[in-house]
């Protein structure tokens, strides 16, 4: 009914978008002003004087500012009165979002579908035109349950007390991946081990020291009263966490720090940072977690039951399917057979494993090897262009401009 509602209000707006530039205020707009940038949460996008700053009223600290509810009217009065309804609305929702506790919500690890599942794309695109498509795997083909993030937190914790040394008592501190406190698109500055939400203008909306929310006067004066650091300082200083395997990062590192502070131990955030991003890498390249997946994937792995409708549409309609990984093949092997079968390779024209993008994209001095498909080894013999788009022959470490070359060859050939 909400979703109705709202769609219904934009589109009596669409229907009388002659009288759009005619809307009036109803009442008289706040003093303060908001701009689109305002967004950002619990910061204003006003002067750098943070003794001026949006106090909210007692009891209000975690709700917004009335003005930010309030709608103009407009002269027509169907159009006001969708308006209306909507701003309240609104305001009922944002109240009851506070009151809600996302912890106590039940989450399902195993979702068969959802009626929200849509493809977005940024730029326009004739598919007619495409006769390539190229897929990664993971959290592309295949995409994994919380239980993977709970399980490269714990293994990555685990080798900071035994490879790095810190302190013992981390593993019995009850330290655990927590789900709700990180988001994909994040980034932390390694010079203090904030966790940092940046605006569209590059600027930090919000900041947490630990699972500590920092202050705005803080951001402030960390970032020179403006909130914002230049290209090359954010190059230097942040580093993003916008894949979904950064969210066990984000969460290990805010953690650890808030550790470090509840025993007074002094620390480094620059160390802290870069010790849980190696011991993070080392649990990637170790192959560790990996075997653990690929010996139980119906425990890591999302079903996908539309996978193999949409990869046999494209073969159809006479696309031609590239799948490229930077995971070994006994690993992806073991997840598309869980997700697509036996005879998952018989869909593509071409399967290429530890590709070691994204170099992957450019070097022009990795050639093709072949995988052997019984023990995953790598074999020695030279693999040419013909060879590559074979059914039977599948190989890894290659550059794809190579690969687009042999292509065109085995078409004309």
């Amino acid at each position: 009914m909400r979703r109705l509602q709202l769609t219904a209000a934009v589109a009596v707006l669409q229907s009388s978008s002659a009288f759009v530039p005619a809307m009036t205020p109803s009442r008289p707009l706040s003093s303060k002003v908001f701009l689109a940038s305002s967004l950002d949460v619990d910061i204003q996008n006003q002067s750098n004087d943070t003794s001026s700053m949006f106090t909210p009223k007692e009891g209000m600290e975690n709700h917004l500012p009335d003005c930010m509810f309030e709608f103009p009217t407009h002269p027509n009065e169907a159009v006001s009165r969708t308006l209306k309804e909507t701003e309240d609305l609104i305001r009922r929702m944002h109240k009851h979002s506070k009151n809600v506790d996302r912890r106590n919500l039940s989450r399902s690890t195993k979702m068969t579908g959802s009626e929200d599942e849509i493809i977005h794309a940024n730029t326009y695109c004739d598919f007619g035109k495409i006769q390539y498509v190229g897929f990664d795997y993971d959290y592309t083909l295949v995409t994994y349950t919380e239980e993977l993030l709970e399980l490269i937190y714990d293994m990555a914790l685990k080798r900071l007390v035994n490879d790095r040394h810190y302190p013992l008592e981390m593993l019995d501190a009850g330290l655990a991946f927590d789900p709700y406190f990180s988001i994909r698109g994040l980034a932390v500055d390694k010079e203090t081990g904030w966790i940092c939400h940046l605006s569209y203008t590059h600027k930090v909306a919000v900041a947490w020291d630990g699972r500590e929310k920092v202050s705005t006067p803080e951001i402030y004066k960390e970032y020179r009263g403006k909130r914002a650091l230049n290209p090359k300082e954010r190059k230097s200083r942040l580093k993003p966490l916008n894949d979904l395997f950064s969210m066990a990062e984000c969460c290990l590192i805010a953690d650890t720090i808030q550790f470090f502070k509840d025993n007074s131990i002094e620390f480094c955030p620059n160390n802290v940072v870069n010790d849980i991003l190696g011991a993070i890498g080392d649990t990637h390249r170790s192959g560790d977690f990996h075997r653990i997946v690929a010996n139980d994937p119906g425990k890591y792995f999302n079903p996908t039951p539309h996978l193999e409708t949409v990869l046999k549409n494209l073969k159809d309609a006479g696309k031609r399917l590239i799948f490229a990984s930077n995971s070994p093949y006994w690993y992806v092997n073991a997840g598309m057979k869980y997700v697509l079968g036996e005879d998952w390779m018989d869909l593509w024209d071409a399967v290429i494993v530890s590709a070691g993008k994204p170099a992957f994209y450019t070097d022009l001095r990795r050639p093709f090897r072949e995988v052997n498909k019984d023990n995953s080894r790598v074999t020695f013999k030279k693999v040419s262009g013909v060879m590559l788009w074979t059914k039977k022959e599948r190989y890894c470490i290659v550059c794809i401009l190579r690969s687009l070359v042999l292509t065109q060859f085995c078409i004309s050939g």
